[in-house]
């Protein structure tokens, strides 16, 4: 039943996403969906909006809005604003966005691996320390993630809650 529900979405979304550059089948899934994408809205560190689509990023899970960490000398930082602010500014540092398509959540959101002028958006989020490598669906930024820890960038610098251990809190 979810096969036929992903596939069904898939499928309106080929029809319904002009912009999107290629649509072809493959032998991982029914569709292969990549192109340009404009970003209409940037809701927190791995989640935007093009248009009625929502997108969450593939492969990371960045703190939530309201989610604070608490840096070396014990002070309380928003990092969930802050992942958002990195993301509007990755995303806005070029007019060419690019996203492949890597599935469909739970919540119907496109799961993208996305570009911005070629950079690897989920990549630099997670290489700043302000998003998590999700290894429950992907190694992708495991690397990422432990360069980013050993130097102390972003949450690293301090304590936090994983964001999926903060959102269950």
């Amino acid at each position: 039943m979810l096969y036929k529900f992903k596939q069904s979405l898939l499928l309106s979304l080929l029809i319904t996403l002009t912009h999107l550059a290629q649509a072809t089948e493959t032998a991982t899934g029914p569709f292969a969906l990549s192109g340009t994408i404009e970003v209409t809205n940037v809701t927190d560190g791995d989640s935007l909006r093009s248009g009625k689509w929502k997108i969450r990023l593939f492969g990371i899970d960045a703190p939530e809005i309201k989610q604070q960490c608490e840096a070396d000398n014990g002070s309380s930082w928003s990092c969930g604003l802050a992942a958002r602010d990195a993301m509007r500014e990755l995303t806005s540092s070029t007019s060419e966005i690019n996203c492949h398509l890597k599935d469909v959540d739970r919540y119907g959101r496109l799961v993208m691996q996305c570009f911005a002028g070629g950079r690897d958006i989920a990549g630099a989020l997670v290489d700043r320390g302000l998003a998590l490598a999700y290894r429950d669906y992907s190694k992708a930024y495991v690397e990422n993630e432990i360069r980013a820890a050993t130097a102390g960038y972003g949450m690293w610098q301090g304590r936090f809650s994983p964001p999926w251990e903060w959102r269950q809190e």
